[in-house]
């Protein structure tokens, strides 16, 4: 073999050698991972495997791009072991990261519910000053993940050092037929590369879409890996230009918003009322009540049991910022960027403290993690909201968890002092944080909450808990009869219960409304609802109309035929009472499901009239939020009601 097209073959056994790396980053992902994956057929994870390795070539193709085109030129034969050293370190330099990034997102999967993506680099931000407690919570992966990476480089190293025989002739025309030999190397080495790159020969390369081969979001992500959607979503475009309506108001017709006739004509409360707004860490609602008679949350299961709760509720985001702007700013998650780290933060909206300050409501955001975090501080500025509590306005690092903030326990202790201050009438919110991974209680109870299944629900019963104190305190408060509480969620978490272990069950959360003295009227339970309708039903409530309205969210207490969408990786979903929809733009026409069909397996055709309609929503929902985001017009005249 001719010396500098030898090169060129090391440079593929390196690729051979990152997707060897990528598929055992795979295994372990699916052995880490077991609960979420036990109840799949076992040819379907096979098949998971194989598929994948599509993606692991066009990941590993793009990242060696660099060593690669190295390769090409004409280095010298003396210059032999400078292109060994200069190879292995910018093949370190630029694929360790990304395996990396593959073994971290074998936990990370669990709290954002997708593969590693360029917008969620701000959450690297968040984890400043935290990773060693990460370490010690999850100590035996990073071991595990150390001792591949190490690996990893020295199997590059030990590829790259190979002995070959290789020819060198000084001989002329030798060595025009050799270099004529290597160009042509050189040529098919880069169309194999871009044919790889792209996924093949088909029209378009292929992108998220193309991993949806199984019903099973799960399964969609053993399918991936990490440094695809990362190279992938860096740079694409944020979200499309659609139009499907060319008449507005045909647009808006087709959209929660359109509905009319609040069940709380003449019955709402005479008095002022206050609004205080509880968002739970990652409370999905398989959490709550009892479970083959067990209970984790035995005090939520009380308070619902005088609540108006609604059975259908469900998340707009799998993420924490998310969930936050969709119930503060009535803002859904259906773009890959978060709102609050999008340029389009910039955008004209309406938080909830905008609109109450006209009314001379005081309002106050807690949030019992380090200021700063997810941008939660600065939101809320916008959100028009008065005051934000974090760990710096607590005070006290005796009760910090050592990675997130405050435990839940004694901020929202604090979180009533700071209230009995507020002006009446006001609204506050808390964003609870101890169920959170590394999943830990106080050292002082430890062992007095029930483990569970998986570890997040011992820390569930600790919020639990947390929450019986909160309102054990409020309900000593002269403002606690003349309160309406709002409980939900941020996002969904791990699944415990077979029943949620699918695309439904990823957004299924926990919404409910506690009034001590007010008497709700009479509301379908089962109706859809999501996080972006508390802020309208909050102005519905209060009997607070605006001039223009968001008409993605619909308060709570105006009935109607209602569904919520929610979007990730490129796909849609539509979910309303008896169906479902799911769609990814332009790979496809929408397919329809039976809600009871909760493995998404069986695609329909029937009724026909109930899909078109449905899909004509879906359309309008994806032309009305775009279309908010780019031209800045997320609002609209307010109907009469």
């Amino acid at each position: 073999m001719f010396g500098p097209s030898q090169r060129v073959l090391k440079i593929f056994a390196l690729v051979f050698v990152v997707i060897f790396f990528y598929f055992l980053a795979r295994v372990e992902f699916l052995a880490w991972n077991w609960n979420m994956f036990r109840t799949k057929p076992f040819a379907d994870l096979l098949w998971s495997l194989f598929v994948g390795l599509r993606f692991d070539i066009s990941a590993a193709l793009s990242v060696a791009a660099p060593v690669l085109l190295l390769s090409f030129f004409p280095w010298p034969k003396n210059w032999e072991k400078l292109w060994q050293n200069t190879t292995w370190v910018i093949f370190c330099i630029t694929q360790i990261p990304f395996l990396i990034l593959n073994l971290v997102d074998t936990e990370f999967i669990n709290f954002v519910g997708r593969r590693f993506t360029y917008d969620t680099l701000f959450i690297m931000g968040e984890a400043q000053g935290k990773m060693m407690g990460f370490v010690g919570t999850y100590w035996p992966l990073f071991l595990v993940n150390t001792l591949i990476v190490i690996l990893f480089a020295w199997v590059a190293w030990k590829v790259l050092k190979r002995p070959i025989k290789v020819v060198w002739h000084s001989d002329l025309s030798q060595s025009l037929k050799h270099w004529a030999f290597h160009v042509f190397v050189c040529f098919v080495a880069l169309v194999v590369s871009v044919v790889g790159i792209r996924g093949g020969l088909q029209g378009k390369p292929i992108s998220f879409v193309n991993a949806n081969v199984f019903t099973a979001p799960v399964l969609n992500n053993l399918v991936l890996n990490s440094t695809f959607t990362f190279v992938k979503s860096y740079g694409a475009e944020e979200i499309k230009h659609e139009k499907y309506f060319s008449d507005k108001e045909e647009m808006l017709k087709h959209l929660n918003g359109s509905y009319s006739g609040s069940l709380l004509e003449g019955k709402r409360p005479k008095s002022p009322q206050n609004i205080v707004i509880i968002i739970l860490e990652s409370f999905g609602s398989e959490y709550v009540g009892p479970h083959n008679g067990k209970s984790y949350t035995p005090f939520m299961d009380s308070l619902m049991a005088k609540s108006l709760v609604f059975n259908n509720a469900y998340a707009d985001g799998r993420r924490s910022i998310e969930g936050v702007a969709a119930v503060m700013a009535g803002i859904p998650a259906l773009m890959s960027e978060p709102f609050i780290s999008s340029h389009f933060t910039a955008n004209y909206f309406l938080g909830l403290g905008t609109l109450l300050a006209p009314k001379k409501y005081s309002s106050a955001f807690f949030h019992g993690g380090h200021n700063g975090t997810m941008y939660f501080d600065s939101f809320m500025q916008s959100a028009g909201v008065d005051k934000y509590y974090g760990s710096q306005e607590y005070g006290n690092n005796a009760d910090d968890d050592g990675i997130w903030g405050i435990w839940d326990e004694p901020f929202l202790q604090y979180m009533l002092k700071e209230m009995d201050k507020m002006p009446r009438p006001f609204m506050s919110s808390v964003f609870t944080l101890s169920s959170h991974h590394p999943f830990k209680v106080p050292a002082q109870y430890e062992g007095q909450f029930p483990e569970g299944p998986i570890e997040i629900l011992k820390t569930v019963s600790y919020t639990d808990m947390a929450l019986q104190k909160f309102f054990a305190e409020a309900e000593k408060k002269p403002w606690f009869k003349d309160t309406l509480f709002v409980v939900t969620a941020d996002h969904t978490s791990k699944h415990f219960r077979p029943e949620y272990e699918n695309e439904i069950g990823d957004y299924r959360i926990p919404l409910f409304l506690y009034h001590p003295s007010f008497k709700f009227p009479a509301v379908d339970k089962d109706m859809v609802v999501q996080q972006i309708d508390i802020l309208p039903t909050l102005l519905d409530f209060l009997h607070l109309r605006n001039k223009e309205e968001n008409f993605l969210g619909s308060s709570m207490f105006v009935p109607g035929d209602k569904d919520a969408v929610a979007f990730i990786d490129g796909r849609y979903l539509l979910f309303a009472k008896d169906y479902r929809i799911r769609w990814s733009p332009g790979h496809g026409e929408p397919e329809m499901f039976a809600m009871s069909d909760l493995t998404g397996e069986h695609p329909l055709t029937e009724p026909t009239a109930r899909k078109a309609e449905l899909t004509q929503r879906l359309k309008a929902t994806i032309q009305y939020f775009n279309e908010g985001m780019w031209d800045n017009k997320l609002y609209y005249p307010a109907k009469r009601r």
